[in-house]
């Protein structure tokens, strides 16, 4: 096999002209052919130096380090070709293209501009042509072989609508030299636009819109404004010429604002005059009836009507003809097909991506990104994108959704920004994006006007759900929609009317929650622009109250939920909605008179908050609400708060908070006669003084604890006084009757369908079992904590199974499996970043003191590979033993 080739490159493109007809005629013969035709290819492009990087169904892409051993290459493959007798399929035409230029390489494939250009000369070649570029014919012109030339075949726009590139074709005497026309953008009628910048991405986009367009007659393509639907439109013309004869046009609606000149305008396109005594829309009808032709309608949103009648008319009177419109809305009349173009693909794991040698490579993967590379280059030819500035550059497409052209507008400032710069002020974007280029239409220009655009054209009912709708952070429900936003002024019965021409018009996008719920989302522009329209109606106050009253009924709701046996989908259904709660929780922090709903729904979402893990967050929103004078009162609401606060605490090991709001939480529960209360924080205070190494006081307080839940039979907290009781006894080294008291307790919550604290007493239970030899036992109870708590989304306390099960293993004489899970444990609590402490139990230090031989380098090598592990390896080693 050749080198891979680095720095300038000439790349080799080849495919087999017809060979899908060939394929469908001839399958056998095509089988044996095209294994010939590989290994000739393979021979003879290697035999030249060649790297075959990637082969797609009978394509080749070839990488050479010289120009010149690029041309051996496909002289000597389509020699070879021209020589062999292809039995069954008369003949094999091979189409060849060369270029030169620099790319990005990774994981033995190549990337970049160059790859883009030499695939369109490709595109433009018939079987049997080798064509190069002007880069690459400059490199031989002085080095040609004995009878061997290139015919200058002029100056051709290819089908990325950019510059011409001026093509030239190989010339051998014992090769053909004739040939029909290039398949250029010269080939067939169109009129379409030459792009000044290069056409970024959107290969799956493309291939879709194509695949439609050979199904339906009318297909528009929806989104918001600067998603990029023109430029796509452009390129699925120009990728499309072949298939039809009598040409694309392009017909511009952007420019008027008069639906009666509709029609004037696709006449213009196609060059017709009114003709005497007979209306325009006749003279078109007429002109296309028998015509093979593509029209791209653009932007069709403010004549949307007029160019829904157009098309009508013409579909219904034109059999060959095929439309392609853009429109922030569809056109709806029979026989349309809608398609919404998405944001450009985005890295919404940026940060986590951004970590790492390899930052560059995984980031530069994606759309936008990409996008915003080429842009900046553009605008100040000295920016690089490197590993260390490509996680900012990431952001800064994250924080404006992929939107094509917010994205061209924030890369023109890196002019005279950095991009720290630019990313701080985006919370500023609507001032940040504001130098379009003059050319383009006056709402293009920035990005205010191309919302504002939008905008107008809404009725004012529209504008005012757009608006409240703003009160809400990343997704909502219909359910919430209706609660919220409606009032005298918007009835709950408009809603979903209003809601439906604002996912029409492409100001909110829908997409299926947990349990095919239907949830609402805003771009993060559409969400600026929205709420400032909001704060200068004078609304903000009066919709974030509502927003927060909303949600902390709905978290008291749910609360019950989030502990019983469909905790799971109910966990998930709360993430969706995790931001509306900090949203609601700042509202009440801010807004006057609403403390008491913020404590309501921290209270009633804690279960929520400890399992993800988000303790440093809700500990700071508890203190600043129960220091409120409005939550002095000592009612079951501060109780309850105090308590939910507590265990946050006890979770983050601080345990003077804990006892301190355990404390307080007890007194105002006997204050009320709250005896389930009354005996919870009893247990929480006795567990706390184990701890604490105070076994005469946690004696007390359980046995206080027990008598005054015994009358009230909860399984719950019957499940909890067992549960500190047999950390009791493993403490007093009773490990066999602190397993009898932990199985007991999880046996409760497994009645209840209580998951997340079953888990916890199974780790106990197997930390007990493993101790007493009941590896079997250990094994079962420990896996099925780490793999139910990963079930329920819980990654922070991974760690905690990870090295009891290392325990297991040290106990098992495993010592390579329990130093790797050791290491990994570590490994986790680290990236968590939440628990300092290592998992602890009496049992598992007695293990491990007995283990004296679990040491050594060995041991220590098998640490920190164990270390190198991620979460999903190391869980994957976790549970399946050898």
């Amino acid at each position: 096999m050749s080198t891979l080739p680095t720095g300038t490159i000439t790349f080799l493109f080849s495919d087999i002209e017809g060979s899908s007809k060939k394929w469908e005629q001839h399958p056998d013969a095509m089988r044996v052919a095209l294994a010939a035709h590989d290994k000739m290819l393979r021979t003879a492009f290697e035999s030249e130096g060649g790297y075959v990087f990637k082969t797609v169904g009978d394509a080749f892409c070839v990488a050479f380090d010289t120009a010149l051993q690029a041309l051996l290459g496909a002289l000597q493959a389509q020699r070879a070709l021209r020589a062999t007798t292809w039995e069954g399929i008369d003949e094999l035409k091979v189409r060849m293209a060369l270029h030169t230029g620099a790319a990005e390489h990774r994981d033995g494939d190549y990337f970049g501009q160059s790859l883009n250009r030499v695939a369109r000369i490709l595109a433009s070649a018939h079987g049997g042509q080798v064509l190069f570029s002007l880069p690459t014919e400059e490199l031989v012109r002085d080095h040609f072989p004995p009878g061997i030339q290139l015919r200058a075949l002029g100056e051709h726009r290819l089908r990325d609508l950019a510059r011409p590139e001026h093509l030239f074709q190989l010339l051998a005497p014992d090769l053909p030299s004739q040939f029909p026309a290039l398949r250029s953008l010269e080939s067939v009628p169109n009129n379409l636009p030459v792009q000044l910048t290069s056409f970024i991405g959107r290969e799956r986009e493309l291939a879709e819109v194509k695949r439609l367009l050979s199904s339906t007659r009318l297909l528009t393509l929806t989104g918001s404004g600067g998603t990029g639907k023109t430029r796509l439109s452009l390129q699925v013309g120009a990728e499309s010429l072949e298939q039809y004869h009598d040409g694309v046009w392009f017909v511009e609606f952007g420019t008027i604002e008069d639906g009666a000149l509709v029609i004037e305008a696709v006449a213009a396109a196609l060059d017709l005059r009114q003709e005497p005594e007979r209306s325009l829309v006749a003279t078109l009808t007429s002109f296309l009836r028998n015509r093979q032709l593509l029209l791209i309608f653009d932007n069709c949103e403010h004549v949307v009507a007029a160019c829904a009648r157009l098309a009508e008319t013409l579909l219904r009177s034109c059999p060959q003809l095929r439309i392609l419109a853009s429109s922030r809305e569809p056109l709806s009349i029979a026989g349309e097909t809608a398609w919404p173009l998405p944001p450009l693909s985005l890295p919404n794991h940026w940060r986590d991506l951004g970590d790492g040698p390899d930052a560059f490579e995984r980031l530069s993967e994606y759309e936008a990104v990409r996008l915003f590379i080429d842009r900046a280059t553009l605008a100040r030819p000295s920016f690089q994108a490197t590993n260390e500035n490509i996680v900012t550059i990431a952001q800064i497409c994250w924080r404006l959704d992929g939107i094509a052209l917010a994205i061209e507008l924030a890369a023109a400032r890196i002019r005279v920004l950095t991009l720290q710069q630019i990313v701080e002020r985006l919370d500023d974007r609507f001032h940040l994006l504001t130098t379009g280029s003059r050319t383009a239409v006056p709402r293009q220009q920035t990005l205010r006007s191309l919302i504002d655009w939008s905008h107008d054209l809404l009725s004012e009912s529209e504008r005012v759900l757009l608006r409240r709708l703003s009160v809400f952070a990343r997704g909502r429900t219909l359910e919430s929609i209706e609660a919220v936003c409606s009032d005298t002024v918007l009835e709950s019965w408009q809603i979903v009317d209003l809601l439906t021409q604002l996912v029409d018009k492409s100001l909110v996008y829908v997409e299926k929650g947990p349990s095919s719920t239907a949830r609402y989302y805003m771009l993060e522009s559409i969400w600026d622009y929205a709420n400032e329209k909001l704060v200068a109606a004078g609304e903000a106050d009066t919709f974030r109250a509502r927003h927060l009253a909303y949600f902390a009924a709905y978290a008291e709701k749910i609360s019950p939920q989030l502990r019983g046996p469909q905790q799971k989908e109910w966990l998930e259904r709360a993430e969706h909605e995790d931001v509306n709660f900090r949203f609601s929780i700042e509202t009440s922090e801010e807004l006057p008179g609403e403390v008491t709903k913020g404590l309501r729904l921290m209270t009633a979402m804690q279960r929520f908050v400890e399992v993800r893990g988000l303790f440093k967050e809700a500990r700071e929103h508890f203190t600043k609400l129960l220091a409120h004078p409005d939550a002095a009162a000592r009612d079951l609401l501060r109780a309850r708060a105090l308590a939910a606060a507590g265990r946050l605490s006890w979770i983050a090991d601080d345990m003077p908070a804990t006892v301190a709001l355990h404390t307080e939480a007890l007194e105002i529960f006997r204050e009320l006669g709250d005896n389930r209360g009354v005996a919870q924080a009893l247990a929480d205070l006795g567990f706390h003084a184990l701890e604490d190494r105070d076994p005469v006081k946690a004696k007390a307080l359980l046995d206080e604890a027990s008598a005054v839940a015994a009358p009230l039979n909860d399984p719950r907290l019957l499940a909890h006084i067992q549960h500190i009781r047999g950390v009791t006894a493993a403490n007093e080294g009773d490990f066999a009757g602190a397993f009898a008291l932990e199985e007991q307790g999880l046996s409760y919550y497994q009645q209840i369908g209580d998951a997340w604290l079953g888990i916890i007493l199974a780790w106990n239970v197997g930390v007990n079992a493993t101790v007493l030899g009941r590896f079997a036992d250990a094994h079962t109870h420990l896996t099925n904590c780490l793999r139910i708590g990963l079930e329920l989304g819980n990654r922070w306390g991974a760690s905690y199974p990870l090295e009891a099960l290392a325990t297991l293993a040290v106990a098992e004489r495993q010592y390579d499996r329990a130093a790797r899970l050791f290491g990994a444990g570590e490994a986790q609590r680290s990236r968590s970043g939440l628990v300092p402490q290592a998992a602890d139990h009496p049992a598992m230090r007695s293990v491990l003191a007995a283990a004296t031989d679990f040491r050594g380098p060995a041991v220590e090598q098998a640490r920190l590979e164990g270390r190198a592990l991620s979460l999903d390896a190391a869980v994957a080693l976790a549970l399946h033993k050898d």
